[in-house]
């Protein structure tokens, strides 16, 4: 009789968007952000520090296809790094195995040059920042 192995469900988009937000607001990003509804143009998520006015352009996916949301994200988010202002902040928000692939395999010059960050999303909603000195090391 063989076992049926219970696989974890992954967190969904919403629930991602929702969890990047909550650590936005923690960290002082939360002035007036502005959200992507729909199937609208742009990205999922414009942050705004309240005192430093930084901003960060944030690219969210979720599901359980870990390899496509990695590269369906990072597609995404390179096309609008042609189209946005310099000085802005570029981010990934992913569900923790998407994360984990991007984290291995962003290469750390080209996330220091782009200014990408990747927003690991655990299960439960925390939220960890990855910056690039983060990408291609072992991490716990």
């Amino acid at each position: 009789m063989k076992k049926k192995i219970k696989k974890e469900k992954t967190i969904s988009e919403p629930k991602v968007i929702d969890a990047v937000l909550k650590w936005a607001y923690k960290h002082s990003y939360g002035l007036k952000p502005k959200i992507k509804h729909g199937n609208k143009h742009g990205v999922d998520l414009e942050l705004n520090h309240e005192k430093t006015r930084h901003k960060y352009y944030i690219e969210c996916k979720g599901g359980p296809h870990d390899e496509v949301n990695f590269v369906y994200s990072l597609g995404q988010i390179i096309t609008r790094m042609n189209r946005k202002p310099l000085g802005v902040n570029y981010g990934i928000a992913l569900p923790a195995k998407s994360a984990e692939i991007a984290r291995k395999r962003i290469p750390r010059d080209f996330a220091t040059r782009n200014k990408l960050t990747i927003f690991s999303v655990s299960n439960n909603g925390a939220v960890k920042r990855l910056v690039p000195s983060d990408f291609r090391k072992e991490i716990n």
